[in-house]
């Protein structure tokens, strides 16, 4: 049956206009395996706000609408029946191999799957600077036949042991030299992958002469280029209390002197805290309020005493907050009951905090270092 609102619409992949289908941001057979399918909270949208809320749906489900019969039933399910065949054990959470002549298509898929889950976004969003350069999509169709990503892309693959079902996360990152400004573009991006057990992670260097040899601070086996089959699971496991920090890519080793990859400014940074009073004034991730904290916490951040709170915005949202010496960082957001149980298994004193405006409860994460 055709899509009368997907006529005139080009596919993503080839360009071919009209006849538009439906497809998976994962998979249909991920839903098949028996993971959990409690339906959960979906949102999608800029890296440094809450996005838009997708409402609640079963996991596993969500489609897009701009890719064409001949890519989804082509080359698309092909690489689908790879990634299966392949990582069905590993996303179940069962140790095995993975042969290196699959590592190719399984890096493909990561990619693939990344690129997909971007469609989620409002096209006006994508007007506006978020998400990839359409040439990514007609690059990754070009290499169709090869069974491998993108050219100047490496990516790695491990073991998620946190509490989301499925996660797509697409950060831009530039090259970061000694002395020198941040670009005003990217110079590429981080793609993270979770499902079930399986976490991949994968930089493309859009500009390939800033292609850099990199490792992951886990020491995760690199998927692409591949060396040798990886026996999996390897490297340190990701957990949630990881899990903001990796995708942003701050675990990613440049094996480069003087030379870092960070987040793009424009698309990682909330506005910077200020001081109201004896509280400091955080920007929250819905982009329209502020939470606040004592100026105390900041203060022991700053010599290496760590904490954690618990505050909720104006939109009901609520966050689990650490302060460092770096300064406030939101390491999860959500509903209120799911914030304050992650606060609670927080191992730490607690101790409360008076103020003008009141007791502050928080926890001490870490001693001060002698």
């Amino acid at each position: 049956m055709t899509d009368l609102a997907a006529e005139g619409r080009a596919c993503v992949f080839c360009g071919t206009v009209g006849n538009l289908t439906k497809e998976h941001v994962f998979g249909a057979w991920i839903g098949r395996l028996g993971l959990d399918s409690t339906p959960a909270q979906h949102r999608t949208g800029f890296l440094n706000r809450l996005g838009r809320d997708l409402g609640v749906s079963a996991p596993y489900t969500r489609t897009v609408r701009d890719v064409c019969a001949t890519c989804n039933n082509g080359w698309m399910g092909d690489v689908e029946a790879t990634a299966q065949q392949v990582l069905t054990p590993f996303i179940l959470g069962e140790p095995g191999t993975l042969p290196l002549d699959r590592q190719g298509a399984v890096a493909m898929w990561a990619q693939k799957t990344a690129l997909t889950a971007m469609l989620l976004s409002r096209e006006a969003d994508r007007d506006d600077g978020y998400g990839l350069p359409a040439s990514e999509y007609r690059a990754l169709y070009e290499e169709r036949g090869t069974a491998q990503p993108l050219p100047a892309s490496s990516l790695w693959i491990g073991r998620y042991v946190g509490t989301r079902q499925s996660l797509t996360w697409v950060t831009p990152f530039v090259v970061q030299l000694n002395g020198l400004p941040e670009p005003t573009l990217p110079h590429g991006y981080i793609e993270t992958i979770a499902v079930g057990a399986l976490v991949v992670q994968g930089v493309r260097f859009t500009s390939p002469a800033m292609d850099l040899e990199l490792m992951t601070r886990q020491g995760m086996p690199r998927l692409w280029p591949p060396n040798a089959p990886i026996g999996w699971p390897a490297g340190s496991d990701i957990s949630d209390d990881d899990l903001l920090g990796f995708v942003a890519g701050k675990d990613l080793l440049v094996l480069n002197d003087g030379v870092r990859i960070v987040p793009w400014g424009p698309a990682a940074n909330l506005p910077e805290s200020v001081e109201v009073g004896d509280t400091i004034r955080l920007p929250a991730l819905c982009g329209k309020h502020a939470v606040y904290y004592p100026r105390t916490l900041a203060l022991e951040g700053l010599r290496g005493r760590s904490h954690a709170f618990m505050t909720t915005c104006a939109c009901g949202e609520a966050y689990l907050v650490h302060t460092e010496r770096d300064g406030a960082h939101v390491r999860m957001s959500g509903p209120a009951e799911a914030i304050a149980k992650a606060y609670e298994d927080l191992p730490g004193e607690e101790f409360i905090i008076e103020g003008a405006a009141g007791e502050f409860i928080c926890k001490r994460l870490n001693a001060a270092p002698k």
